[in-house]
């Protein structure tokens, strides 16, 4: 039977670290209940990232001219009649692929799946104007308030959940016992990442050694944030005692072990993440591993649905404290709400129904 061609667009994927190389190796993992030939275009620097996998490596891009890079490669693949699938869109990508439509009828079926999208009037009014030149493209999200945006502005759209980052462990007969709080992923002002070093140093003021372990890690771009420099600086003025940091990128395995046992503090940025999904979230539970998160967006709603930790509208220092205790009293039973959580979860995750969802709309038969 014929293969199929998807091309699979990671633009700053180069090396294990971060969400996208989980999203990328669970499609490649699954694929082998389908049947498409799986090309991955990604950064240059990720020459032998994908050896030992069944999907063929296109080191394409660099960095600094990526968005510049999609021009000429969308141009490219457009002319075939293959799969284009962006799996971490932005509006620009919309943009190139939507402008070539008014020039060329598309040999390519296009898919785009969006992670997010922040609303302001700008944008939106982007989205309503490409919007009839997009028609013959089809839109995931992995949330519904997501798939709603797209949908209001004349978008052909579908919510399929993101494909499982990590595969659930057996923790079927792990022991609950709470040994620290978590905050886990790169440093960064949105994850709110000075908001748990406020958080340890109310701690400490108060006299509560409890054990924090916080990657430090800088995000994809090497670069931290404003308010993410000035947290770093007050956490060098605390005491190391029952502190753990990660200063260096963990591998897939190390940062999955940072789970074990913990509370994972996900206070996010309430507007940036309305319509957001969370990994992290995803791999705490998979771990039997607690959150507290804020209200109004998919991990809170998913910690209410599963009694699986706690949102918070207001995140103060105290509101957090509260909550950890809470759950640092009761943890055995939040565990084993995160675990029942896991299993329901990883089966609406599971990459193989992203795979079928291409293939249902696009795939020869």
């Amino acid at each position: 039977m014929h293969k199929q061609i998807l091309n699979l667009i990671e633009p700053t994927l180069y090396d294990q670290t971060g969400h996208s190389y989980g999203y990328v190796l669970s499609l490649i993992t699954a694929n082998k209940d389908f049947n498409f030939n799986i090309r991955v275009w990604l950064d240059r620097r990720g020459e032998n990232l994908l050896q030992n996998t069944s999907a063929k490596a296109q080191v394409y891009f660099f960095r600094p001219l990526r968005q510049l890079q999609k021009l000429f490669l969308y141009l490219k693949l457009l002319r075939k009649p293959e799969i284009i699938f962006i799996s971490t869109t932005e509006l620009w990508d919309l943009k190139i692929l939507a402008f070539y439509t008014r020039y060329f009828a598309a040999k390519a079926k296009v898919v785009l799946h969006f992670h997010q999208f922040k609303q302001t009037k700008s944008k939106l009014a982007a989205l309503r104007s490409l919007a009839p030149k997009a028609r013959n493209f089809t839109i995931l999200t992995p949330t519904d308030r997501l798939t709603n945006i797209f949908k209001t502005n004349g978008f052909n759209c579908k919510t399929v959940p993101c494909p499982v980052f990590s595969a659930p462990r057996d923790i079927s007969n792990s022991t609950a016992k709470f040994s620290k709080i978590l905050y886990a992923g790169a440093a960064r002002r949105d994850k709110g990442f000075p908001t748990v070093i406020n958080l340890l140093q109310h701690f400490r003021t108060q006299q509560n050694n409890t054990t924090f372990e916080i990657q430090v890690s800088a995000p994809n771009s090497q670069r931290y944030d404003e308010s993410t420099q000035q947290a770093l600086q007050l956490l060098q003025t605390i005491p190391s005692e029952n502190l753990i940091l990660h200063k260096t990128t963990l591998d897939q395995s190390q940062y999955l072990d940072l789970f074990n046992n913990s509370i994972c503090l996900l206070l996010y940025d309430k507007n940036d993440y309305s319509d957001k999904f969370s990994g992290v979230a995803l791999d705490a539970f998979y771990a039997g591993c607690p959150i507290i998160t804020v209200k109004n967006t998919w991990m809170g709603d998913m910690a209410e649905k599963y009694h699986a930790g706690i949102a918070l509208e207001n995140y103060d220092n105290a509101s957090i404290q509260q909550a950890a205790e809470r759950i640092i009293n009761n943890y055995e039973q939040y565990h084993n709400n995160a675990k029942k959580a896991a299993l329901e979860l990883s089966a609406a995750h599971d990459p193989i129904n992203t795979l079928a969802s291409i293939e249902g709309m696009y795939h020869d038969k």
